[in-house]
């Protein structure tokens, strides 16, 4: 993805938006366990980090909620400290479970529309002559997917709202060698053409921040291969043309983090 902010000149809520950079604090969720065997419950940190998967800041959210196998959606209450958020979600169904954030949504920042883009302002900056300036909210969801016992589909379903990944290939079924699929939807509609970076755990002592760099086709669907047993997460950002008429803009986050073993 192509960097457009300046992440030094800007604050926390802009470098949300601005996710793209290697440098900017990022969205994840991530379990104790993927395939929880017996157990009961599950429990999951939820942070912003620059690095994968070492928590800096906690991801606060009014909807941290886990969609059961029975397809009942269930309120999660969240305990936090300064670098993460922790939830715990009862698993006493066999099956696949979704966690998480629900939509969220962060801190405005100014930027101007230019050529089809978003330019984000820094508190002095001005916009380029005669560009109009919006107030842009940033919106991110974040899911990770668990199973008991066999995996399931129903809490695979999308939510038709917003930005989010549709699995095509079960999250809790992914090996080393072996395809994950998604299509990318946002409002319910598949995005070609867009992009999505994958990065892999580890980051610190890794010169490649990024495992993949990948572009929906024209059907809004990508798919990336692990080369190596481990957690792995894919993000994207999608940012609508304003409306004309507002002096408001939406930028969109979404990840989702998934565990690919031998």
């Amino acid at each position: 993805m192509t960097n457009i902010c300046n992440a030094r000149a800007l604050p926390l809520g802009a470098l949300l938006l601005c996710f793209g950079s290697a440098q900017a604090h990022s969205p994840y969720l991530l379990p104790n366990l993927f395939d929880l065997g017996k157990r009961d419950h599950v429990t999951v940190q939820g942070s912003f980090t620059e690095e994968f998967f070492e928590p800096d800041v906690a991801m606060k959210s009014d909807d941290y909620h886990v969609l059961t196998p029975g397809g009942a959606k269930l309120a999660l209450t969240p305990v936090y400290v300064r670098d993460l958020a922790v939830v715990e979600a009862d698993t006493k169904e066999q099956g696949t479970y979704r966690i998480s954030t629900g939509k969220r949504s962060g801190r405005t920042s100014k930027a101007a529309w230019v050529d089809g883009d978003w330019k984000f302002l820094s508190p002095k900056a001005s916009a380029p002559p005669g560009a109009k300036v919006y107030d842009v909210t940033s919106v991110t969801l974040a899911d990770v997917y668990v199973t008991r016992g066999k995996p399931s589909d129903p809490a695979l379903a999308p939510r038709n709202a917003g930005l989010e990944y549709r699995a095509l290939s079960h999250p809790n079924s992914l090996f080393v060698g072996s395809q994950m699929k998604f299509e990318v939807l946002f409002e319910g509609q598949p995005l070609a053409g867009h992009a999505v970076s994958v990065y892999s755990g580890g980051q610190r002592y890794s010169d490649k921040k990024a495992f993949a760099e990948v572009v929906t086709d024209e059907a809004g669907r990508f798919s990336f291969t692990p080369d190596k047993p481990g957690v792995y997460l894919a993000m994207s950002r999608h940012r609508p043309a304003p409306a004309p008429e507002s002096p408001q803009g939406v930028s969109y986050t979404y990840s989702v983090v998934l565990e690919a073993t031998e």
